[in-house]
């Protein structure tokens, strides 16, 4: 299909501003082609999930060295140290941190951590701020700056009755109705139906990050601050800088915009206009019925303020990581929804993103969660950012506020849901370095050996960092770019509905039928290095076959241009509803397909599933040789068929013990068995790996149930002052009673049981590999086998493999856990911490944290327990 696009528009042309590198991409962010056995069944520290470390409590020594320890024992070999000084949110947090913030104390104890844990082999995330949000220094860029203070432009009606010298402290007077513009100094005398505003700039006391001068101040503070003491670590030891949530006052029409010292200025070198003139068109609610004008004056200027703010911060910092080393990441506030660019303080995602060596996002607040509906795909983002520089991360902040009822399964249904959007690391919340007194109500969930899934979820970050390696490889398989409509958004503000849910629609139609996509924008589509090669369109670091776009009346027409430009050389181009406009209209509707379902015939699918299936979602990755597949069930119902392949060899990727298993491929086809939440991970290949053959479940089985028993061990309570963990002392129970604990234990017991049985494995298993297989657990297990740990029950199918084994007599242990949740929803607890006032007491999230907890107070085990023999199959 030929893109059909009037030759001439309306509009100025808008300037590009490439991201120059004042520096060399670092290292740790470079495209690594070629897949490494050895890395897959023991990753680099980098591929772990990095846990805040809320620094709440004072700096001991000790406790800063055991805490590295226990967590690099427990799966995260990688850690990000959040600072919470008292200073922030002094009342609703009561934090404890000393030495204080930034003082040669504190930084000497983080250069004490930072050695430890380069010592254990682990990676450091470099998190800038005390608190958050970022920029602030907790207060310090602004002290005895108040010129770096975030500025907004607000307004006042001035009576029309008496002439008015306009103060010196206003920035002008503007008359409505004629757009006559007054200086300070000077008078204006109202004539009959005038209505006139004094425009004023209103300072906060956050940092203005559209000021470059106060985002050197701010990495002066701290980012300077701790290279004086961490410097030899970076690129080492420390490989990411992470800013967390920085922000700009959005437009508030009719109460205020955004603002920065010489916006004015800025203005005119940018358009050669005086924004006096626009101001009571920026001031003016957006819309379908507004004036067309006052789409395009807000176009404009969030065309000039957003990057700006990319300019002044984002890339300010991006610089300085690059001098020392290091690579640059963060991620924004909001950005869980399309409109939000206009509701939060970023303006255009993908324009700050990019300016990032690891961008990310944030999932908080249960914004996903298995089971409800989850409509966005706002992980791309940071992935199509990440895709088009040519880096090879990209991140994810996740879990904070889910509470400590969340459980692996769902765990590592959210990392899978954001993996197959792209993401590829994770940082996660929180392992805080005290929970003593008020801090036990502190942000959850609470990782660390206050959980009594601490010992269990290992597997969990082991699954994390395998599936992290193997989607850092090589470029991604994508071929689609979908056109992010921030113009549309910026113009008719929340009315751009339109714009917005097309844009939605279509990107839940790509992923439900297997075609990946990356999002593109204006700044690309536009950008003078973006060129046409062949049929392809090469935007950064990635060729686009095929550009899709929704219901959009206002890209940009450079880039309309190139859309042009592209179609004419046989690119492919697909519309729904119409062709894109620029100036507020429709383009041509001839050339246009009626409904998403019409658009997605017209592309071809990334990988070829039979059946069809809507819930399943796909990400792939190029690396010398093949192809690394992923494939998630996001669905309620199992997925069987079978995936069609063009390799002459296929494997399947476990997870679980990091090797290649063999797939048989028969007529160009793999079969595909996925369970709800399961995920299948494979590697196509141009040759023969070394790998292992493919086992299934013999018809030699040990059933379990009648030999085990139960018998609860820890208990996790909540103390005077901290948590506490009981040692239990009960007499054994048969399974057959011990398999729910809200009937056995109580339903506010939160600890571990475990049930064990002793088995007799016949001579002819000696040396034979088993398979442990239960029911349904609540939440997770560990599994001890002559009482040694040998793997974990994390998730459905609730299946283990354990090593050969030699005939006889045998102890078999499963290490139920459950979690926190039961004993934080206890009466008995909701009626003490009631009681209990003062700063801290109870933290913000407490509330929010306790309705998700409440979800997920059980604990058990179901059977069958079976041991079954594994055969080459």
């Amino acid at each position: 299909m030929k893109l059909i696009i009037p030759s001439t528009w309306a509009g100025c042309l808008m300037a590009v501003a490439a991201l120059a590198a004042v520096a060399e991409v670092p290292h740790s962010v470079k495209l690594v082609t070629t897949f490494d056995a050895q890395q897959f069944l023991s990753p680099d520290a980098v591929f772990w999930p990095a846990p805040f470390w809320l620094w709440n409590a004072p700096l001991e020594p000790d406790r800063l060295r055991a805490q590295l320890h226990d967590m690099a024992a427990h799966g995260f070999r990688s850690v990000c140290m959040l600072p919470m000084p008292h200073a922030f949110r002094p009342d609703s947090t009561n934090n404890l941190l000393d030495p204080d913030y930034l003082t040669p104390e504190f930084l000497e104890r983080a250069r004490l951590a930072v050695d430890e844990a380069s010592s254990l082999g682990m990676r450091w995330w470099l998190y800038d701020e005390g608190g958050w949000p970022s920029g602030q220094a907790v207060g310090k860029v602004t002290q005895g700056h108040p010129e770096f203070c975030q500025q907004t432009l607000v307004r006042e009606q001035v009576p029309a009755t008496t002439p008015l010298t306009v103060p010196d402290d206003a920035l002008a007077l503007v008359v409505e109705e004629t757009r006559c513009v007054v200086r300070p100094g000077e008078t204006w005398t109202p004539q009959a139906g005038e209505t006139a505003y004094v425009y004023r700039v209103k300072r906060g006391g956050y940092t203005d990050l559209l000021n470059p001068q106060a985002t050197r101040r701010f990495l002066e503070l701290t980012h300077e601050a701790y290279r004086n003491v961490l410097e030899p670590h970076f690129g080492q030891t420390v490989h990411f800088a992470f800013t967390d949530e920085p922000n700009a006052p959005n437009l508030r029409p009719p109460d205020s915009i955004t603002w920065t010292p010489n916006m004015d200025v800025l203005y005119r070198d940018r358009y050669g206009r005086d924004i006096a003139e626009i101001l009571p068109l920026l001031f003016s609610p957006p819309g379908q019925h507004a004036a067309a004008d006052v789409a395009r004056a807000r176009i404009d200027f969030y065309d000039l303020w957003t990057a700006r703010f990319r300019d002044a911060y984002f890339l300010t910092i991006r610089d300085w990581c690059r001098q020392v080393g290091l690579a640059s990441g963060g991620h924004l506030n909001g950005e869980d929804e399309t409109l939000n660019a206009i509701r939060y303080g970023f303006g255009h995602a993908l324009r700050q993103l990019r300016a990032m060596d690891v961008p990310g996002v944030d999932l908080i607040w249960r914004q996903l969660f298995p089971g409800q509906e989850n409509p966005h795909f706002f992980p791309k983002y940071a992935s199509s950012a990440a895709h088009q520089n040519g880096t090879r991360f990209a991140f994810t902040e996740s879990f904070g506020v889910y509470g400590n009822g969340l459980t692996p399964a769902q765990a590592k249904w959210l990392i899978d849901y954001q993996y197959v959007r792209g993401i590829n690391l994770a940082v996660i919340g929180c392992l805080p370095l005290t929970t003593q007194d008020h801090h036990m109500t502190g942000e959850r969930p609470h990782f660390g050996p206050v959980d009594p899934l601490w010992d269990s979820e290992e597997g969990l970050w082991r699954y994390t960092a395998r599936l992290s390696y193997l989607l850092s490889l090589g470029t991604p398989d994508v071929r689609v770019t979908l056109y992010y409509p921030v113009r549309d958004m910026w113009g008719l503000g929340l009315e751009a509905a339109e714009a917005a849910d097309t844009h939605d629609q279509l990107a839940q139609e790509l992923l439900a039928s297997q075609r990946d996509f990356d999002l593109i924008d204006d700044d690309l589509l536009a950008d003078p290095a973006t060129r046409i090669e062949g049929t392809q369109l090469v935007a950064g670091a990635m060729r686009y076959d095929t550009i899709v776009c929704g219901k959009v009346r206002w890209m940009h027409p450079d880039a309309l241009a190139r859309l042009r430009a592209f179609a004419d050389a046989g690119g492919q181009v697909i519309c729904w509803g119409h062709q894109p406009g620029t100036d507020g209209a429709a383009g041509d509707v001839r050339a246009a397909f009626p409904s998403p379902e019409a658009a997605m015939a017209a592309i071809p699918a990334t990988v070829a599933l039979m059946p069809a299936s809507r819930a399943v979602r796909s990400v792939g990755r190029h690396v010398d040789g093949g192809k690394i597949l992923v494939l998630f069930n996001e669905g309620a119902a199992p997925y069987g068929g079978e995936l069609l392949v063009d390799a002459p060899f296929a494997y399947t990727c476990d997870m679980g013990l990091g090797r290649l298993l063999s797939l048989p491929i028969q007529q160009h086809r793999v079969p595909v068995q996925l369970g709800p939440g399961a995920t299948g991970v494979y590697f196509l290949s141009q040759q023969a790996r070394d790998a292992d053959p493919a086992r299934a479940a013999s018809d030699q089985v040990l059933v379990l149930d009648d030999q085990l028993h139960a018998r609860p061990w820890r208990r996790y309570v909540v103390g005077e002052h901290d948590f506490e963990i009981i040692a239990q002392d009960h007499p054994p129970v048969p399974f057959a009673e011990a398999t729910s604990w809200r009937t056995w234990l109580t339903e506010d017991y939160s600890g571990q049981v475990d049930y064990t049985a002793t088995v007799e494995l016949p001579a002819d298993w000696d040396g034979e590999l088993l398979e442990l297989q239960t029911g349904p657990i609540e939440y997770a297990a560990q599994v001890l086998l002559d009482g040694q740990p040998v793997g974990s029950l994390l998730w459905p199918p609730w299946r283990v493999e354990l090593p050969s084994t030699t005939a006889g007599r045998h102890e078999i242990t499963i290490r139920v856990a459950n979690s926190l949740a039961n004993e934080l929803t206890s009466q008995r607890v909701v009626d003490a911490w009631k009681s209990k006032s003062g700063p801290g007491w109870p933290s913000p999230y407490h509330e929010r944290a306790l309705v998700f907890e409440r979800q997920s107070r059980g604990g058990g085990i179901q059977g069958p327990v079976r041991l079954v023999v594994l055969k080459r199959s």
